[in-house]
């Protein structure tokens, strides 16, 4: 009887972190559409996708990270200077080319971090910090502090060409998803963001594991960064400011605990839905945009609270029922 207490608990858990944050986006999206007809007409809609999934893409890289037991400061920064390479590649090599520098720069990045991170044993709060203001002077220097367009170059548009957006957050998150549940890789990953130095004893190369996820995570931030870059074809040094506290918040919003050791992909999709939603609704209803960033802290902090009273509640109100049957 004990195990199957044990089991309803774990079951009953995971179905709140599981489904919680659905039930919000779609209470908002009814309250949204009763407070402005606008806010369900299909051009709006395919906004509040898009400007999801740009936020979402890094968003799951970030995801692979904090399940790690770490975070990353240094996203918006990578965006930037990821889409200054890849910008001014593209002129002299292609699009194709310039896409994949852009990656390999982000990826790059990370895997110095993780390094950083790993080998020096730094805390990822001040590594990722020092790594976000040298990419922001390094992206304003490589740019000579000015914009780089893209004239003439329409095929970069691809990126950010009407539901590509979307299709590639969905993709990226797929793929981490089976990453998460179905290999070695996603295991230990787990592992060392639950107890580092009890995977280190179990055999797992702890070190090796954050080179890959930071180095993941490079890779989203890059590709969010090319993607804004390609909504209007320029790149500088400013861009994305403010990108990696949105990050942050779908992931924690989404379900993921910053503790570590645990992953939702779905969550952290859901999550992205949900500030781009709220967000969307607030331009619809005319309110001044600086409410935006309030609102994404407000929704943070309610997450870390709906999260822990979520699972006292469920607590409460499962375990001591079955209890009583088990006597």
């Amino acid at each position: 009887m004990t195990s199957m207490v044990g089991g309803v608990r774990r079951l009953a858990l995971a179905v709140w972190r599981t489904y919680r944050v659905g039930l919000f986006v779609v209470a908002v999206g009814l309250v949204l559409s009763l407070l402005t007809p606008r806010f369900l007409v299909e051009g709006n809609l395919v906004n509040v996708l898009t400007n999801a999934a740009v936020v979402a893409i890094v968003g799951l890289g970030m995801t692979l990270v904090i399940a790690s037991g770490n975070f990353d400061l240094s996203v918006g920064a990578i965006a930037a200077f990821a889409g200054a390479i890849s910008l001014s590649v593209v002129p002299t090599l292609g699009v194709g080319p310039g896409i994949a520098a852009g990656l390999v720069a982000g990826a790059v990045v990370g895997f110095v971090n993780g390094l950083i991170v790993a080998e020096l044993r730094v805390p990822a709060f001040i590594a990722t910090l020092g790594t976000l203001t040298i990419l922001r002077g390094l992206t304003l220097i490589y740019t000579g502090g000015r914009d780089i367009y893209l004239v003439g170059e329409t095929g970069y548009k691809i990126l950010s060409a009407g539901a590509m957006p979307v299709v590639l957050a969905l993709l990226v998150a797929a793929i981490l998803a089976q990453v998460v549940a179905r290999t070695r890789l996603g295991r230990h990953v787990l592992a060392v963001g639950s107890n580092q130095a009890a995977a280190t004893r179990a055999g797992v190369r702890s070190n090796r594991i954050l080179w890959v996820v930071f180095a993941i995570v490079g890779a989203t931030a890059a590709l969010t960064g090319m993607i804004i870059s390609a909504q209007v074809l320029t790149a500088n040094g400013r861009l994305a400011t403010g990108l990696e506290l949105s990050a942050i918040a779908v992931v924690v919003i989404g379900g993921t605990p910053l503790t570590g050791g645990r992953a939702t992909m779905i969550g952290t999709l859901l999550g992205a839905l949900l500030i781009s939603e709220i967000n969307n609704g607030l331009n619809l209803l005319n309110v001044p945009v600086f409410y935006q960033s309030l609102t994404t802290g407000v929704l943070l902090l309610a997450a870390v609270g709906i999260s822990t009273a979520g699972r006292q509640f469920m607590k409460r109100a499962i375990l001591p029922p079955i209890s009583r049957m088990s006597e």
